[in-house]
């Protein structure tokens, strides 16, 4: 049921909630990283027998107060977008340099799983272990074969995960500055997936794939920020082309800008005909697309970092900081809910407030209130 508020309600409900606003943050938190190669891990083949090879190359944050704690994971898969800092390939336009994986000897990275480390840390100081991921050599696919990819390296890192929690071994063991063995509860996983990382954890999560994940792990809940949307020929929700993609039986919260150049984003037109989980969809007006993102962002000086919003855009613009605020906002309180069972953002989430200034609509499915 659509839930739009109206300019009075808007004067009315005009009271700040951010994370630090309702509960202290809590844990102190570290920082670590692991890669274990840029081409280690076999990507599914493509339908005309396209092979590639993967990274398994994380950041995590997560609470130093590990004794006698296990905490939830979240997993990030950051957006489709140029591995290679050229900026001379960057200014000719040269895709061909730009997406290349591995990058050319002696051209670096775009590390672009290190653009929500503001979101990361944020999510460990309330209790979650956070680990994003890299993507970069899933490019070699396109359309719904690229998900696949995603999804599979989704699958791998959380099958890694679920080992060293369990057993303190495997390709992880060794690897991390602390001993995460009983730490990590891979029974109590969100996934938050940016732009086509959006789309890539829809297809992991969606009920016809829930057979592939590993033993042990199970997803809570689904945060598509800004996702790539599903194909589907025509408008109707119940297009056999999105049932890759159809999750009725996990709460998802999607975020869309107003001011995105990139995608529409929308989820909750098809999500809401069939679900029977909590299905929440924020449109936040002034928002765009690569903001999310730090390495996207012009304050980032990247390769290719820029302001993707639309020259028509009407709505007045987000800066960097509000939208990340904004973000960060509703993912901390949809995961702080379907997580950790905290109800404290739960008007956030049903539009009974506003994140400060910024304008929000809310659209909500069944059982959003729960």
């Amino acid at each position: 049921m659509k839930r739009l508020l109206t300019a009075a309600a808007a004067l009315l409900l005009s009271v700040v909630w951010l994370p630090s606003a309702t509960a202290s943050p809590g844990h102190r938190v570290g920082v670590a990283a692991y890669s274990l190669g840029d081409s280690v891990f076999d990507l599914p083949p493509g339908a005309d027998g396209t092979k590639a090879k993967g990274e398994l190359t994380a950041v995590v944050h997560y609470p130093l107060d590990l004794t006698g704690r296990r905490y939830p994971v979240v997993l990030i898969s950051h957006g489709l977008w140029i591995s290679c800092a050229d900026r001379k390939a960057w200014q000719d336009e040269d895709w061909e340099k730009l997406d290349a994986w591995p990058c050319a000897p002696g051209t670096p990275e775009i590390p672009n799983y290190r653009g929500y480390d503001y979101l990361g840390a944020k999510l460990a100081a309330q209790g979650m272990i956070v680990i994003s991921i890299s993507a970069n050599g899933s490019k070699a696919f396109m359309g719904q074969e690229q998900d696949a990819a995603r999804a599979a390296l989704i699958n791998e890192h959380l099958r890694m995960w679920q080992q060293l929690s369990s057993t303190g071994r495997g390709p992880l063991a060794g690897k991390l500055p602390v001993n995460f063995k009983g730490h990590a509860d891979l029974t109590n996983v969100g996934l938050m997936g940016h732009s086509r990382g959006g789309r890539g954890t829809l297809f992991y999560a969606a009920d016809q794939n829930q057979k592939n994940w590993p033993r042990g792990v199970e997803v809570k809940a689904v945060v598509p920020l800004a996702p790539a949307e599903p194909y589907s020929p025509d408008e109707n929700p119940d297009s056999p082309e999105l049932d890759a993609y159809r999750i009725t039986n996990i709460p998802v919260g999607g975020i869309i800008g107003s001011c995105d150049g990139a995608v529409q984003g929308r989820v909750y037109n098809y999500l809401q005909a069939h679900n029977k989980a909590p299905l929440y969809e924020w449109y936040v007006r002034g928002a765009n697309h690569n903001f999310f993102n730090t390495q996207w962002s012009p304050s980032s000086g990247q390769v290719g970092a820029e302001d993707d919003a639309p020259a028509d855009c009407g709505d007045r613009r987000l800066s960097e900081p509000q939208q990340r605020a904004t973000g960060t906002a509703y993912v901390s309180a949809f995961f702080r809910r379907y997580l950790l069972n905290d109800r404290s953002g739960m008007r956030l989430l049903t539009g009974a407030v506003k994140p400060g200034p910024v304008d929000v609509r809310v659209d909500q499915g069944v059982g959003s209130r729960r």
